[in-house]
């Protein structure tokens, strides 16, 4: 290792000289159409506030120190392929030092350097020589040694000594010149003959599934699909999309062929999410409405997501999880038992009632701690049958039916008998009331006629679902008073004013 050091303190040693006797400049000009040392924002002054001249030294090298003699130097600025110096009208003489490349002492300005305007000098650093590159078609793009250097024409080029591959693009045009850049040449000029390469291009399609950006070359070419033409060969094309991990495809180019590509997508990113539930068997509903197992290690992709755990019988529970890349998420999900008998509850509904005049009943109720009080409305459906009317000498005078309408209110103690089922006994104050209909004669007998019941039953109680109730009321009533014509009517007719009866119907409650 010691003795490689050595080597190369000697190698650098003896180079620098030869590097300086070959430090040269080229050629210095003034470019008359270049107005940099003078526009604002590039011009720069001198300590005499007069406005500097401009030299746009092209090298292809940095490291660079410029001593402009008594005159001094106004500034100094690295450019990409050149330095830009600025030096005082009437500076005559410049010496550059480079640390590998040696010393140009004192080299004289063939022209007179003048303030506010720019000059070039052509910088050889004896590496290599500075070259100018054209081609026929205009715009061609020149590469060198695979290398985008500019459009032709390109100007003072710096090429190392050496082998060059030096190519000019233009569509389907093209031309390429191997050549060597040897110490004999400080100056060249290359012309790049180019050809139609349109018999070597095939057609090309490229398809990529989920609406995926497609890269050739480093650029965004399409979004999806790409019609293009390539030339005959074998290529990479790359497949992006936010939040997914970029895909590459190889493909090789058959020429005067369609060549459909299918490229592969880029795959999402990622993360995973478990879900442990009581009791099991809990559904997680997304929001899409799609049922997904997350009972085990279950991959999502990054970003927010919502589910709707439920279960029948139970409160469903909705979550929102945010999923990162790569990480895994565990959470427990409990659901409480739907309660489908509440402390506090309202209901209303209706149903049939069952007895010996048919009729419809309405109600409306609340629960408090058990405790149940309802009040209702029968309108009878069910006509009696057909009842003949005498006056008090027994001169008949029609026929009429009559029709059986209850107001009831009734007090009962909700028992709970399972999670879906209860029972209320019940104990309740009737009055029925009849309307009759003539069906002969023009005189109505006994409408209005009422009477007063006492009634004890009990009321079932089925919940199918939260809210929705199914109950049957069988009943026993005793009539407690009731008018002389109802009385009468009652006795003539196929009803009773108490006996056996049973509502079933639905209601709700919350």
């Amino acid at each position: 290792m010691l003795h490689r050091f050595v080597f190369l303190l000697i190698f650098f040693a003896s180079a620098s000289p030869l590097f300086a006797q070959n430090m040269k400049v080229l050629q210095f000009r003034e470019l008359t159409n270049d107005l940099t040392a003078n526009l604002h924002g590039t011009s720069k002054t001198d300590e005499n506030g007069e406005v500097a001249a401009l030299i746009k030294i092209v090298t292809p090298e940095t490291g660079f120190t410029f001593d402009g003699g008594s005159l001094g130097i106004v500034a100094v600025e690295q450019k990409a392929g050149e330095i830009w110096l600025y030096v005082p009208r009437r500076a005559q003489r410049l010496t550059i030092t480079h640390a590998a490349f040696g010393v140009l002492r004192n080299y004289s300005y063939p022209v007179s350097v003048e303030g506010a305007k720019t000059y070039e000098m052509l910088l050889d650093i004896g590496t290599g020589c500075y070259a100018t590159i054209t081609a026929p078609v205009a715009k061609s793009e020149v590469y060198i040694d695979n290398e985008f250097v500019g459009q032709v024409p390109v100007y003072n080029k710096y090429l190392n000594y050496g082998k060059h591959t030096i190519q000019a693009v233009n569509g389907k045009f093209e031309g390429t010149v191997e050549m060597y850049v040897t110490s004999d040449k400080k100056t060249m000029n290359i012309d790049i003959d180019m050809k139609d390469m349109s018999p070597v291009y095939g057609d090309v399609r490229v398809l990529v599934d989920n609406n995926a950006d497609i890269y050739f070359g480093g650029k965004k070419v399409a979004n999806g699909l790409w019609d293009t033409q390539l030339k005959e060969g074998n290529y990479v094309i790359e497949t992006r999309k936010a939040d997914h991990e970029n895909s590459k495809t190889s493909f090789t180019v058959v020429r005067q062929k369609k060549n459909q590509i299918t490229a592969i997508a880029p795959s999402p990113y990622t993360g995973y999410l478990r879900v442990y539930t009581r009791p099991q068997g809990v559904a997680a509903i997304n929001n899409k409405g799609m049922a997904v197992d997350l009972s085990e290690q279950t991959p999502l992709l990054i970003g927010s997501h919502q589910f709707q755990f439920q279960k029948k019988g139970y409160v469903p529970q909705a979550r929102e999880y945010t999923i990162a890349r790569n990480q895994v998420q565990n959470d427990t999900i409990e659901l409480q038992h739907i309660e489908y008998f509440k402390k506090f509850a309202f209901y209303f509904g209706g149903g049939l009632n069952l007895r010996s005049l048919i009729g419809v009943t309405g109600f409306i109720g609340a629960t408090i701690f058990n405790n149940d009080l309802q009040f209702s409305y029968t309108f009878g459906l069910m006509k009696s049958k057909e009842v003949n009317v005498y006056d008090a000498n027994w001169d008949y005078i029609g026929a009429q039916k009559y029709r059986m309408h209850t107001l009831a209110v009734k007090y009962g103690y909700q028992i709970v008998v399972g999670r879906q089922f209860a029972i209320t006994p019940q104990v309740g104050f009737l009055q029925n009331t009849i309307k009759s209909s003539i069906v002969a004669g023009s005189q109505k007998f006994a409408d209005g006629a009422s009477s007063k019941c006492i009634a004890v039953g009990v009321k079932l109680l089925a919940v199918p679902v939260k809210h929705l109730y199914i109950f049957a009321q069988p009943e026993f009533a005793i009539a407690l008073s009731k008018d002389a014509t109802f009385q009468k009517v009652a006795a003539e007719s196929n009803f009773s004013t108490g006996g056996f009866a049973a509502q079933v119907g639905i209601m709700a409650a919350f």
